[in-house]
């Protein structure tokens, strides 16, 4: 091999080699190095995740009473062996709890509206070994796995949803627009409902005894006949 030609190769060699360094340590930098902050929706998107909230401890309750100003609030009710109350952090400010005996107050009054730049997330957790009355004006209320006795809901809410429990005796009342939504993974003992002309009610949960609603008419009202053993019409 001549000189010109192996100080060629020699020259490739090198150029080769750095240039695969170079990419290398590009890679290495982009994933260690902290991001930056971009102005716009992708920004925006990241600050928005609701992934914080605060957990309380409360004081034994049997009943809840949750009053709150207009806007979409989100209010869960799960099982527990413990009382606790969890709010969304943004949202914590804006919340009092209050007990009256054996029912817990929570009120959530002039709350500001959500922007871009401060958002609010009316989000509540409520967990509890047991419940026997709910009255509630969240936009969204959700009964989860609860295996209890009796259960009596007077909603303000606009959706009302039962998912995954066993109550023996529920009864539902609003004078409010509602919608009742009881799972096909649900089962009742008897359910009394009362659902105004301006409510509606679908129910796929197995109700081993008396369904009885009290309605004029049944234009809103979704049943599914094989989990109904017994259908009560109350005018």
């Amino acid at each position: 091999m001549d000189k010109k030609r192996r100080t060629l190769l020699i020259i490739i060699s090198i150029v080769g080699w750095t240039a695969i360094g170079g990419l290398g340590w590009y890679f290495i930098n982009s994933y260690t190095s902290k991001p930056k902050k971009v102005r716009g929706v992708a920004e925006y998107d990241t600050l928005i995740q609701p992934t914080h909230y605060k957990t309380i401890a409360s004081q034994a309750f049997k009943n809840v009473i949750f009053e709150t100003d207009l806007g979409p609030v989100q209010i869960y009710f799960e099982p527990s062996v413990k009382h606790l109350v969890k709010f969304h952090q943004s949202y914590l400010k804006y919340v009092d709890m209050t007990y009256r005996g054996d029912t817990l107050v929570i009120y959530a009054k002039k709350t500001p509206k959500s922007t871009k730049e401060e958002p609010v997330f009316k989000q509540i957790y409520v967990y509890t070994p047991d419940i026997k009355y709910y009255r509630g004006e969240a936009s969204q209320t959700t009964f989860s796995y609860f295996n209890i006795e009796q259960l009596k809901v007077d909603s303000r809410s606009s959706w009302v949803r039962f998912y995954g429990c066993k109550i023996e005796s529920l009864e539902l009342h609003t004078e409010h627009p509602s919608n009742y939504r009881l799972e096909d993974n649900s089962y009742f003992g008897n359910v009394k409902a009362d659902i105004n002309d301006n409510s509606a009610m679908t129910c796929l949960s197995y109700i081993q005894n008396d369904l009885v609603i009290k309605t004029k008419n049944f234009k809103k009202i979704d049943l599914s006949n094989e989990n109904v053993k017994k259908l009560i019409v109350e005018k």
